[in-house]
């Protein structure tokens, strides 16, 4: 399918430089950013920022993990290129950070991603385009908190389960999240690869819609039922010679 990209910008309240904090806070993502499960920073530059990052991310039908090396130009751009992974072929993008008024930054978040299994076109591009622009919303609402806090992180919500093991101690056929995979849903398969929260979304939206198509569905059969059988009825009265005023 080839990379494919999406691209959203947000006015934030609050300085670039808490903006560049919380962005390159790894360690903080779990507490603010809702796909990421877990973070295992690697390697660090000089300045002590993450260098390689591996994230873990909750992909509900299944649990993705890569890894990630990050470039910067503080406190306005950061850059990233892919390793290696499970669930991806490949993960790029940056994030721009411009001073915006008084005390105020213009992020935009350009991503491109490229599942190990292919996903229509349209759908892909609608649902990552919401995903990026959650990305930087979820950004806009940890920035602005710490810039109303005096900058503490938010902690994190969850802990990485205890059998995801990091791809380096895994077998090379083993299941991303460790143990045995859980049972695809049917229809789903096209969607398991996408990363973190774009397959929680694509599920939500598939279960959404069929929902709604079996709910129509429902209706307009019961409908054509009734009409059906009352047709039959007055056909029947009329053929016996009951039909009574109010079939005229």
């Amino acid at each position: 399918m080839g990379m494919s990209w999406a691209e959203h910008t947000i006015e934030i309240e609050a300085p670039v430089e808490t903006c560049f904090e919380a962005i390159t806070d790894y360690e903080s993502f779990p507490g603010w950013q809702n796909a990421v499960d877990s973070v295992e920073v690697l390697d660090r530059t000089k300045d002590g920022i993450g260098r390689r990052v591996r994230l873990f991310v909750d992909a509900k039908v299944r649990k993705i993990d890569y890894v990630l090396d990050y470039s910067y130009e503080p406190p306005h751009r950061i850059e990233w290129d892919f390793v290696e992974g499970n669930g991806m072929r490949d993960v790029a993008g940056t994030y721009t950070l411009e001073e915006a008024g008084q005390n105020g930054t213009r992020a935009t978040y350009n991503l491109g991603a490229d599942p190990e299994i292919p996903v229509p076109g349209p759908v892909a591009r609608r649902v990552h385009k919401q995903l990026v622009k959650r990305s930087v919303e979820d950004l806009k609402g940890e920035a602005e908190r710490r810039r109303s806090e005096g900058g503490v992180p938010s902690p994190p919500k969850r802990e990485r389960s205890r059998e995801w093991r990091p791809l380096a101690d895994r077998d090379p056929g083993a299941p991303p999240g460790g143990g045995e995979p859980p049972e695809p849903e049917p229809g789903l398969a096209a969607v398991t690869s996408l990363p973190g929260a774009l397959i929680g979304r694509a599920i939500t939206l598939g279960r959404g819609a069929a929902e709604t198509a079996l709910e129509l569905g429902k209706g307009a059969a019961e409908t054509a039922v009734e009409v059906g059988r009352d047709v039959a009825d007055r056909v029947d009265r009329r053929l016996s010679g009951r039909e009574d005023e109010e079939d005229r």
